[in-house]
């Protein structure tokens, strides 16, 4: 009885073990594709934060996550030669966009500073416009009083007395 109980247990454990190696290696793949999704998506945020616009590398990485899911679900039913198929989909698209998102996130970060430089430039166009029509308003106003100053004429009323 306790040699039966001790081979019942081995033999659990082999088939606990075989089951782990078995469905580890899709496992570590379908985590693998997450986290490069995750990774993807967290470059494109960084893109829009940036005050960018990538509009067609969402729709590529949303293809991707639509395949992800759809190898879940093929996993689900026992499908691991479909769902192994489309996880390496999901990775190629990844892996193609990935480089247009970096590309997006310079072109994002440097209409950033062109917008705040353009923007320093048009504030200090603007002071140094403004201090020059002040005091050039200021000039014209002296020039003005002067004028007046010099039409005067000084009348001398004679007292009587």
């Amino acid at each position: 009885m306790i040699v039966s109980t001790h081979r019942t247990a081995l033999l659990f454990l082999l088939i606990a073990l075989l089951t782990l190696v078995v469905s580890t290696p899709a496992e570590t793949q379908t985590s693998e594709v997450s986290i490069l999704s995750y990774q993807a998506f967290n470059q494109l945020a960084q893109v829009y934060r940036s005050g960018g616009s990538a509009p067609n590398l969402v729709a590529q990485l949303n293809t991707a996550l639509q395949l992800m899911e759809e190898a879940r679900l093929k996993r689900a039913q026992g499908d691991a030669g479909s769902a192994i198929g489309l996880e390496n989909q999901a990775r190629s698209i990844i892996g193609q966009v990935s480089p247009s998102i970096v590309v997006a996130q310079q072109a994002a970060v440097h209409n950033s500073t062109s917008r705040v430089q353009m923007l320093a430039i048009e504030a200090a166009l603007v002071v140094g416009l403004s201090t020059l029509g002040f005091y050039g308003g200021l000039l014209i106003w002296r020039w003005y009083d002067k004028e007046k100053l010099y039409e005067m004429k000084i009348i001398a009323e004679k007292t009587e007395g």
